[in-house]
């Protein structure tokens, strides 16, 4: 190992055990744990003279009182609600929320969660893209750790969600009963993203119900040019009959909708608009914006309510957890024919 600094997967490759029996040796957690396996670690451990970092040491000592909450964006609509929802639980029992973004980038977010760690905190709500999740799994040995928003199954580790499928096939069954022939169905690249898998397959789940081809748009919202490219294909589309687009969510929404909004008021043909998720400027605009309502505020109390029974031994962590809430279709004059 010279010239290499010795880290926990070292030790625990050598010792023939687990990252996370590593873990618990280092924060003096013996509990099912044999003499010889104690031993065994000590010994690779001096052998190698490794010295904890902080992600083995920082759940040692007093409680924090600090809640971490990481999101891919704070300034996504849905992410707003859920920290003040968050803070409004957690702030009466003595508990401050320490929030931090990870832009959907894979090394930040590991970079966060080690510094997140380091600062002992007492727990963590995370809304990840899955790029880490054997270091999540280390993590929530250690303390609560709840996803949101994403459902992946990790040890320990409980997710909530909203029934993203049903709710995305609930809104196209309206659209095609409201007169709409087409239904372009605007999203990123899935990438192993439960909400954007399923809510593609609730639309593909209507779109079969009522015999109609996919028509599937996707984009990267750092490429304005994967966007502008949509706007002459449901220029075209609505010469031959009403369609609607609908996006997977309220930012690509965002970024759509002022060339959108031009081509409904000006072409032959109707285009509705409509958008999973509840965009706080929805009910501005004119006519008002069709979207798929989640209830932000109460995932938020759910998780705030459940890190608080975690914290003071009232609940406990076992295999993974799925905790699903339903959203609500919010029809307005955007789709209405």
């Amino acid at each position: 190992m010279t010239g290499k600094r010795v880290t926990i997967h070292d030790v625990a490759k050598a010792a023939g055990v687990s990252i996370t029996t590593v873990s618990r040796y280092l924060n003096q957690r013996y509990d099912a744990m044999s003499g010889e396996t104690k031993v065994r670690i000590a010994d690779v451990i001096a052998n190698l003279h490794y010295r904890p970092n902080a992600l083995a040491q920082g759940l040692k000592g007093n409680r924090s009182k600090m809640i971490s909450v990481m999101v891919v964006n704070i300034g996504y609509p849905y992410n707003v609600s859920l920290i003040r929802a968050l803070t409004h639980k957690l702030d009466p029992a003595g508990y401050n929320l320490l929030v931090c973004e990870s832009e959907g980038d894979k090394e930040r977010e590991a970079h966060l969660l080690r510094s997140l760690v380091a600062q002992q905190i007492d727990a963590l709500v995370l809304q990840t893209n899955g790029d880490n999740n054997a270091l999540v799994a280390e993590i929530a040995a250690q303390i609560p750790v709840i996803l949101v928003d994403r459902h992946f199954d990790i040890p320990r580790v409980t997710c909530v969600v909203t029934d993203n499928e049903s709710a995305s096939a609930t809104l196209v069954r309206a659209l095609y009963r409201e007169g709409y022939e087409r239904v372009l169905f605007v999203t990123e690249r899935e990438d192993g993203v439960s909400t954007r898998q399923q809510r593609l397959d609730g639309y593909r789940r209507a779109c079969g119900e009522y015999g109609r081809n996919p028509w599937i748009g996707y984009v990267d919202r750092g490429d304005p040019a994967t966007f502008a490219a949509l706007v002459p294909e449901v220029e075209s589309a609505a010469y031959l009959g009403p369609v609607s687009v609908y996006t997977a969510n309220g930012l690509l929404m965002l970024k759509l909708y002022p060339a959108l909004r031009a081509l409904s008021t000006t072409q032959t043909g109707r285009i509705g608009l409509a958008t999973f998720d509840e965009p706080d400027w929805a009910p501005l605009v004119f006519p008002p914006l069709t979207c798929v309502r989640q209830p932000t505020a109460e995932i938020g109390a759910w998780v705030g309510k459940r890190l608080l029974a975690l914290l003071d031994g009232r609940g406990k962590l076992g295999k993974p957890a799925l905790r699903t809430l339903p959203s609500t279709l919010i029809w307005q004059k955007s789709t209405s024919l």
